[in-house]
C-alpha cells in the first residue's frame, strides 16, 4: 500500500542518515541499519504465515493449523476456561483462566485452538498480528511478540470479542514457519450483552452496492460519503449519498424503510464527480439545500420543497458562484462571519496517481481549500486565500468550533501526508493559523476531525482520525532509544487516531495514549457519538481501503 511504502522510505531514510544502531544480546541480529530490511523481510514472511493461520482458524482448515504446530509446544497455552465477569450495563468484561506452562504435542495444541473456536457459535474475524520480533542471525528462527482477537457470536448469541497478547518463538522449515512456543501472556472478552446496532439496510432500501475499485476505466481517486436532513420537512431524517456512478437520495417513509428518489428530485447524474454531499440552508428558506464537495466544479443545489412543496433540487451553482474548481474530499458549513447566513468551506486534495506528494512528511503541493462567504443575496464570495485559509497541503476533512471562546467559529483541518495539521484562529475578518502554540498541529496523516466534550467538562475536545501501521511502529522500535531525526513524526505516522483534551483557554493537551490509545488501521472520517446514551460520547472510527483476496493483500 502506498502510505506503507512512504513509511517505509522514510524508516530507510532515517536510518541512512543516522548510520548507527543499537546491538542486540545473546546472537540475535543486530539492529544496525544494514540489517533492519532483512530482520523485516523474515519478520514479514512469519506475520504472512500468521495471518494464514489467522483464516484457517476461522474457517476451521485443521490441515493449516496443525501444519502451524512443531512437533511440541510449548509455554502457556490458549486457555479455553472463561473466568469471572465484571458487568457494564450493555456490555461486559470477562476474564480467562490461565492454564499452567506446558508441553503440548501438535495435535493438542491445534486442540486447544479449536476448544476456543468452539466457544463462538459464529465467527467473523480471527486475527494473529506480530507486533514486535527479534530474528536469530541465520534468518530462520523469529521470536514475536504477538496480538490476537477473536471476534463473533459466542454460544449464547452475544457479541463477543476475545482479545490477548502472546509471545511466540517460530522457525522456518522446508514446508513454512513452524510454531514451537506459544505463551499466552494475557486474555479477555468484551461482551455485548446487548445488541445496540443491526444492519437492516436491505429491509430499509438502503442496499445499493457501489461497483468495486478500479471497475471503471479511470476512476478518480476519491471516497463518497453521505449526509442527513429532513428534506421534506416532515419531521423524519432523509438520506443524501454520493457514488461513482449515480448519487441517490433515500426520503424516510416513516415505518422504517426508505424510497430513492434520486432521479426524480434531479440529483442522481450531475456533471463531476461528486465526493461529500452537505445539507445546510443556505438561502435562509427553512428547507436544507444540498452542497456536494466534488472533483472538479463545486455544485449547489437549491431545495425547492419551498415554496414549490415537493422535493426537487435545482443546479445553482453558476448564479451562486460555488463553480469553483477543486479536488474537493468534503465539505463543512457555519456562519463564519456572523452576519446570520450559512458559509461553506471545503477540504481540497489532490489528484493522487495523477500527481503524487512531494513530501512524506509534510507534503506542501496540494490543491488550495475553497471558503464560500454566503453575501445573503443568494451568492458566495471564495475568500479562501484573502482569509488565510487556502492552503497548500492535501486537505482531507475539516471542523468548525468555537476554540477560543470569543463566539465566533474557528477552523480545523486535518492534512495527510504528514500535515501538519492546521487551526485557524477567527480573528473577525480572517484566520490566523495557531496549530503549534495550541497544541494541535499533529503531523499524522490526517483523514477524520471532529469536536466533542468527551471528558464532560463543559469544553470541546478534538479527534483527529489518523492511520495506525503495525508494521511502521515495528520497524521504528529497531531504531533504538537514541536521538533520531523525526523520530516523533514518525511515531505519530504509525500510532493512529488523535484525541486532543481541551485545556480550557483554547489550548490542547494530547491525550491518546492515556485515553487510548486509538488504533483504528487505515481510518476515516468518525469521531464522537454517545452510542448507549449514557451521557459519555464515545468514538466510533470507519477503516479501510483497497484489499485483495488474501489478508496479506490488505
Amino acid at each position: 500500500m502506498r502510505r506503507f511504502l512512504l513509511f517505509a522510505l522514510a524508516i530507510e531514510l532515517v536510518v541512512t542518515v543516522v548510520g548507527c544502531g543499537r546491538g542486540a544480546p545473546d546472537g540475535r541480529a543486530s539492529d544496525l541499519p544494514e540489517a533492519i530490511e532483512q530482520i523485516e523481510e523474515t519478520t514479514e514472511s512469519f506475520a504472512n504465515a500468521m495471518l494464514d493461520l489467522s483464516v484457517a482458524v476461522k474457517t476451521g482448515n485443521r490441515d493449516v493449523m496443525l501444519a502451524m504446530a512443531a512437533d511440541e509446544v510449548t509455554g502457556v497455552p490458549l486457555p479455553v476456561v472463561r473466568g469471572s465477569a465484571e458487568d457494564h450495563g450493555w456490555f461486559s468484561l470477562l476474564d480467562w483462566v490461565p492454564d499452567d506452562e506446558s508441553i503440548l504435542s501438535a495435535e493438542d495444541w491445534l486442540e486447544r485452538l479449536e476448544d476456543l473456536r468452539t466457544q463462538f457459535s459464529e465467527i467473523e474475524d480471527v486475527r494473529f498480528k506480530v507486533k514486535a520480533s527479534e530474528v536469530a542471525l541465520d534468518g530462520k528462527t523469529v521470536d514475536g511478540r504477538i496480538a490476537f482477537w477473536f471476534v463473533g457470536r459466542n454460544s449464547n448469541s452475544h457479541r463477543e470479542w476475545v482479545r490477548g497478547k502472546a509471545r511466540v518463538e517460530a522457525r522456518l522449515s522446508p514446508s513454512g514457519w513452524k510454531i514451537g512456543f506459544f505463551d499466552v501472556t494475557e486474555m479477555g472478552s468484551m461482551i455485548a450483552v446487548v445488541d445496540l446496532f443491526g444492519e437492516v439496510g436491505e429491509p430499509a432500501g438502503l442496499d445499493a452496492v457501489d461497483p468495486p475499485y478500479g471497475a471503471s476505466p479511470a476512476p478518480p481517486y476519491a471516497a463518497h460519503g453521505a449526509a442527513a436532513a429532513d428534506v421534506n420537512l416532515d419531521g423524519l431524517i432523509d438520506l443524501a449519498a454520493a457514488g461513482p456512478k449515480r448519487n441517490f437520495l433515500y426520503i424516510n417513509r416513516g415505518d422504517g424503510t426508505f424510497q430513492e428518489v434520486a432521479q426524480d428530485a434531479h440529483i442522481s447524474m450531475l456533471p463531476v464527480a461528486v465526493t461529500a454531499p452537505l445539507f445546510l440552508d443556505y438561502d435562509n428558506d427553512g428547507d436544507p439545500d444540498l452542497f456536494f464537495a466534488a472533483i472538479g466544479e463545486q455544485i449547489l443545489l437549491e431545495n425547492r420543497y419551498i415554496p414549490d412543496g415537493r422535493v426537487d433540487f435545482m443546479d445553482v451553482s453558476y448564479s451562486a458562484r460555488v463553480a469553483r474548481q477543486a479536488v474537493g474530499f468534503s465539505a463543512i458549513a457555519g456562519d463564519v462571519d456572523g452576519n446570520g447566513h450559512t458559509d461553506i468551506y471545503v477540504a481540497s486534495y489532490n489528484r493522487y496517481g495523477v500527481v503524487l506528494p512531494d513530501r512524506w512528511d509534510g507534503a506542501s503541493n496540494g490543491t488550495p481549500n475553497l471558503l464560500f462567504l454566503n453575501r445573503g443575496d443568494g451568492s458566495f464570495d471564495e475568500v479562501a486565500e484573502s482569509w488565510g485559509a487556502a492552503g497548500n497541503k492535501w486537505s482531507y476533512a475539516a471542523g468548525f468550533a468555537d476554540v477560543d471562546d470569543d463566539h465566533d467559529l474557528d477552523l480545523y483541518v486535518a492534512n495527510d501526508y504528514g500535515g501538519p495539521n492546521d487551526l485557524f484562529i477567527n480573528v473577525g475578518d480572517g484566520f490566523e493559523e495557531d496549530s503549534k502554540a495550541r497544541g494541535v498541529s499533529d503531523g499524522g496523516y490526517g483523514m477524520g476531525v471532529d469536536f466533542g466534550d468527551f471528558d464532560n467538562d463543559g469544553d470541546l475536545d478534538l479527534h483527529v482520525t489518523r492511520m495506525s501501521s503495525t508494521a511502521g511502529k515495528r520497524i521504528l522500535s529497531r531504531l533504538g532509544t537514541g536521538e533520531l531525526p523525526s523520530r516523533d513524526r514518525l511515531k505519530i505516522m504509525a500510532a493512529g487516531n488523535a484525541l486532543y483534551e481541551n485545556l480550557g483557554d483554547g489550548r490542547f493537551r494530547d491525550v491518546s495514549a492515556e485515553a487510548g490509545p486509538f488504533s483504528g488501521g487505515w481510518a476515516w472520517g468518525g469521531g464522537f457519538i454517545d452510542i448507549d446514551n449514557d451521557g459519555r460520547e464515545d468514538l466510533f472510527t470507519p477503516n479501510g481501503f483497497i484489499s485483495g483476496p488474501s489478508l496479506k493483500d490488505t
